[in-house]
Parts: structure tokens; C-alpha cells; sequence
């Protein structure tokens, strides 16, 4: 590949450059080494897009790295996850492999390169200052793993972006998040581990749970595996969870319209709410945690209507759907999936409730009664 018309936040997407700077790939650090020797004029992208990609990877150098990447996948593996699986596409079947720390979308590499430069040169423009937070992000169709600094694995569905808060490591560890995550946290209790999202912030000390908190979704959860957390609501409660429950923020009710979930901890709670706890569900063929099912790249749904399960397919498969009649929306389905296609997944579907799907292109699903 002819690299001298890449820009730093080209090469930073580049598998080999990302291999060179992890030192995880000797054919690749030797490449870049001699190429750097062949073209000295681009000594100074390289640097740039290096010191990007380690500050996109919570600032690690390339032996730290290498460790992490390591330990990391041993770590993954030994819990039954495959790394180097991903969701196909809508209608042909594109697998991925994951990518390990892998750079933020186009617009936040600009921003960073655009802070990064700035900072070393001590011409920060005060009127001009960008978010300069580390992040991780995925797009829609994909799912990326990766260690933060302080030893936590994480695991990013698609279409999630998490930022890391000033200090991070350094006596605190704050996190934004929207999307979904899975959090398998580092113990460290001199520095409690906290997530901000839109409805709720949660404090844990060293635990295994699950946080979904995408804008457009009519709830949001936190999911506990193992551990202990503290969920602070935005609505001014608090709520403790205990391994294998789950808290449910309805988000677009009213308090009054919320109805309790029929568990024996829900069932005692007020309806005046707009949140319920309830236990993981578990699916019935294989008792697999449906809350849990896209770490191991599975698709489950368990009698969920179909207007959220296109939700979850639109960021599954990276396309849109769009019904062509309201009532479709309401139709519920259970499910499981294993590395299907978008039009096999609704085939099946069809098989139990009656409807017609069309593609428009290839980003573009209709459904029809």
C-alpha cells in the first residue's frame, strides 16, 4: 500500500501502523522503521499518529500495551469469547476481526490530532479548546475489546463511545458512557470505578456487569454479574444491586405509567417509580444471559417487540429499518442467534409471525404487514 498520502488520523486506522505501535507485530515495527528511514519527510506524521493511537489507548506505552493485549485475550478466551469474531453485514457476510484498541471515528481522531498539536506546540487557542479526553468508540456493525489503564477489560457494543475523565488512574476513575458496555472492573478500592451515563451514575469497587445506555432506546440498564454497585439516579435515588439482578430505567414514561416487573423484590415496589429491579434472563435452550448474549457475539431476543428488537438489528448490522406499518411495531418474538445475517435473522421471524421485509439498498431494510 502506497502510505504517503496518508494523514495521521489514516495511518491510525491502518492495521499494520496500529501493529507498530503496539509492538505486537515485528514485520510491522520493521516496516515502519525502514519506511520512516525511506521517506524522513514523514517522520513527523508517524510521530504524530503514534502519539494519537497511544493516546486513544489510555496513554500506554508499547511494552505496557503488549502485556495488556495479552493478557487480555488469555483472559477473554478462558470466559468462552472469541475475539476474533464479528457480526456480518446486512445481506453478505463481511466478518471482521475485533479490533484490539483499535482509534476513535474520523471526527474524534481530527479533534485529537487537533489538541494534540496544540498542546505541544503551547498555543492552545482558549476560544478553539476541543474535548481532549481519551475515548474509545465503535460504529454501528461492530464491537471492540480493549484494557483501560488501570488493568479494567472492557468489551464496547456497537455504536458506544466511552470517554475516560480527566485523572483517570491517578487517584479516580470516572467514566462517561453512551451505548452499552460490558465492564469486567480491576479491584483498586482507594479508587472507586464510576460510569456516568445519561440516567444514572454507578459506583463499584471491583465487580463483572453489564451497562446499556443508548439515547434512542425506551430503557436503560445495568446488569450485575458478580461484585457489588451503587446506582445513583438521576431523579435522586439510590439503588444497590446483588449479583445476577438487573435495574431497569424506563426513560420515556411517566413515573405513573410504569408498571413493576412481577419478581419478588419488584413486587413490593411502588409503581410511583420510574425504574425496577428484576433477576437476568436467562434463555431457555442453553440458559445463556440474554442481557450478556453480545459479549459472545450472539443475538437473543426474549419477548421483545419488534420495534426494539430493529433497534438492536440497525446497530447489529449497521442499517436502517423502517416500518411501513405501525402495528408491526408492537409484534413480539424470542430468539436466538449465532453469526447470522440480517436477512436469515428475519426469515426466521417470519416463521412465526406473518410479515414482509424488502431491501432497499444495502443500509436499507422496509417492512411490510
Amino acid at each position: 500500500m502506497n502510505y504517503l498520502r496518508h494523514k495521521a488520523e489514516d495511518l491510525v486506522m491502518d492495521e499494520s501502523f496500529q501493529q507498530y505501535c503496539s509492538g505486537t507485530n515485528p514485520l510491522a515495527v520493521r516496516f515502519w522503521e525502514q519506511w520512516q528511514q525511506e521517506y524522513p519527510e514523514k517522520k513527523e506524521v508517524v510521530r504524530v499518529a503514534r502519539l494519537l493511537y497511544l493516546q486513544l489507548n489510555g496513554g500506554l506505552d508499547a511494552q505496557v500495551f503488549a502485556n495488556h493485549h495479552r493478557q487480555f485475550t488469555e483472559a477473554i478466551q478462558a470466559k468462552g469469547i472469541e475475539p476474533g469474531r464479528q457480526a456480518p453485514a446486512a445481506k453478505v457476510i463481511r466478518p471482521n476481526g475485533w479490533k484490539w484498541y483499535a482509534g476513535s471515528v474520523a471526527a474524534a481522531l481530527t479533534l485529537l490530532i487537533g489538541s494534540m498539536i496544540w498542546m505541544e506546540r503551547g498555543a492552545i487557542d482558549t476560544a478553539a479548546v476541543v474535548d481532549k479526553r481519551p475515548v474509545y468508540a465503535s460504529k454501528a456493525g461492530e464491537r471492540k475489546s480493549f484494557q483501560l489503564p488501570d488493568g479494567s477489560k472492557v468489551v464496547l457494543n456497537a455504536a458506544s463511545t466511552l470517554w475516560l475523565e480527566e485523572g483517570f488512574n491517578s487517584g479516580t476513575r470516572k467514566l462517561t458512557l453512551e451505548g452499552e458496555a460490558f465492564f469486567d472492573v480491576a479491584q483498586n478500592p482507594s479508587a472507586p470505578f464510576v460510569i456516568h451515563t445519561e440516567e444514572m451514575d454507578i459506583t463499584v469497587l471491583g465487580t463483572a456487569f453489564n451497562v446499556r445506555a443508548y439515547k434512542e432506546d425506551e430503557t436503560n440498564e445495568t446488569s450485575l454479574i458478580n461484585g457489588r454497585v451503587r446506582v445513583d439516579l438521576r431523579r435522586g435515588r439510590q439503588v444497590y444491586l446483588k449479583p445476577n439482578e438487573k435495574l431497569v430505567i424506563n426513560v420515556r414514561k411517566q413515573p405513573e405509567e410504569l408498571q413493576t416487573i412481577s419478581t419478588k423484590r419488584a413486587a413490593t415496589q411502588k409503581a410511583e417509580s420510574n425504574y425496577s429491579i428484576a433477576p437476568l434472563t436467562h434463555f431457555p435452550q442453553d440458559s445463556a444471559t440474554v442481557e450478556l448474549s453480545w459479549v459472545d457475539n450472539r443475538l437473543i431476543f426474549a419477548d421483545e417487540t419488534f420495534e426494539d428488537i430493529a433497534r438492536k438489528l440497525e446497530r447489529w448490522y449497521d442499517v436502517k429499518i423502517r416500518f411501513n406499518a405501525d402495528e408491526l411495531r408492537e409484534y413480539r418474538f424470542t430468539g436466538n442467534f449465532n453469526k447470522e445475517t440480517l436477512q436469515r435473522v428475519l426469515e426466521v421471524m417470519q416463521l412465526s409471525r406473518g410479515f414482509n421485509f424488502k431491501f432497499e439498498d444495502e443500509k436499507t431494510v422496509v417492512l411490510n404487514p
